[in-house]
């Protein structure tokens, strides 16, 4: 069995107004929350044993019926610590973490599970189409994300000096397995407080990778969205959401 995690404590300043009195992954985009989308997609593949863990206005997120999670500390934190305030959620089977603020197609998900490795991220091949869609520099905002021809990540997350670093991007969708959930708890102990309560989850899962733990990535094509500001949303309404086909 798979479960899975969503990750919702930020506040979203760059799509207000439309986060002033809601969590970003409740803004909709064709007139559908964005936890609406994903609850869809895991529904639909059987996975029903899903929490999430929400921060700004958290309250809201009740009508997902949810196990929940809070952090507390939204403002001054980010995904990694937001990870860890769920850890009573983790155990042996296999957990999907999704960001709280992306949509994807089903297949993708599939694509993720079917990957045996004990750590898998979901990356997007055609990523500078989308880019392109939502910025006048792509490369601007990119980050790197390498890996060898056996689909082995050896780095992701940092910014770009050139195109050819990214030969694709994360997306903000992970699969880890119990077995590794574990490790990655004793990794989180042995750091700061500081040092997590600050860390990307691209930072954390970079320092994965230097301690020598194998991450691996299932790739793609298109199939996905990112909402993070107001533009993009404008962009997204602006447009068929099958021209970005997420219904394949």
């Amino acid at each position: 069995m798979t479960k899975a995690l969503i990750l919702a404590a930020g506040q979203g300043t760059r799509l207000r107004p439309h986060t002033e009195e809601l969590p970003k992954t409740m803004v909709k985009v064709h007139g559908k929350a964005i936890i609406e989308y994903q609850l869809d997609v895991f529904n639909g593949l059987g996975i029903d044993d899903i929490a999430i863990v929400g921060g700004y206005h958290h309250e809201k997120l009740e009508k997902y019926g949810l196990k929940k999670f809070v952090n507390d500390e939204f403002e001054s934190s980010n995904m990694v610590h937001s990870l860890f305030k769920a850890q009573a959620f983790f155990d042996d089977q296999d957990l999907v973490i999704s960001y709280g603020d992306i949509i994807y197609a089903a297949d993708i998900v599939t694509k993720l599970l079917a990957c045996p490795n004990e750590v898998v991220v979901s990356a997007d091949l055609d990523w500078e189409w989308l880019w392109s869609q939502r910025m006048e520099d792509p490369v601007e905002d990119a980050e790197s994300f390498k890996y060898l021809t056996d689909g082995r990540v050896v780095e992701l997350g940092k910014k770009l000096k050139s195109k050819q670093e990214a030969q694709a991007q994360y997306i903000g969708l992970i699969k880890v397995s119990g077995a590794a959930l574990k490790r990655w708890l004793s990794y989180y102990l042995s750091l700061s407080i500081d040092e997590t309560r600050s860390m990307y989850m691209t930072d954390f899962i970079q320092f994965l990778i230097e301690k020598g733990e194998p991450v691996h990535c299932a790739c793609h094509s298109k199939g996905w969205l990112e909402v993070d500001s107001v533009s993009d949303l404008a962009l997204y309404q602006g447009l068929p959401i099958s021209h970005f086909e997420i219904d394949r």
